[in-house]
């Protein structure tokens, strides 16, 4: 994630970098194993916040629209949700794009009842590259 962290200090983007007992935590309450490049974004970023860009995560209160327990509880309550994955960024019209930790792939969801739209190509990094910080 070196690329992605030259990015977030280029832009000056706002990060809450978390320790390894924070994402153990996370894991225990998802009730599933996070993949460790998802573990290294909670670790390195927390959450990553640009211009009008904001990705889920931790490092911020348990009731911030930010964290990313809070989110899954709320979008996993549709049956349609995808098992292992957790919001990573909102698109809008109840769209949110997840990565899904088992596959370690990204999806853009689609809620109430919409399920996965389409998978995407790229991996963690390269997701958040091109859609926080390319424009």
């Amino acid at each position: 994630m070196k690329a992605l962290e030259q990015q977030v200090k280029n832009h000056r983007a706002i990060t809450r970098p978390v320790i390894q007992d924070e994402i153990d935590a996370l894991q225990a309450s998802l009730g599933f194993a996070l993949s460790n490049d998802y573990c290294e974004y909670l670790n390195r970023f927390g959450i990553i916040a640009h211009d009008a860009y904001e990705t889920y995560g931790l490092g911020v209160p348990a009731t911030s629209h930010l964290n990313v327990l809070r989110m899954y509880k709320d979008l996993s309550a549709d049956s349609s949700y995808p098992a292992n994955s957790v919001p990573v960024l909102e698109l809008g019209d109840g769209q949110y794009y997840l990565y899904d930790c088992q596959d370690k792939q990204i999806v853009l969801w689609a809620t109430p009842n919409g399920g996965v739209v389409r998978t995407l190509k790229d991996d963690l990094e390269q997701f958040f590259l091109k859609h926080i910080f390319e424009k």
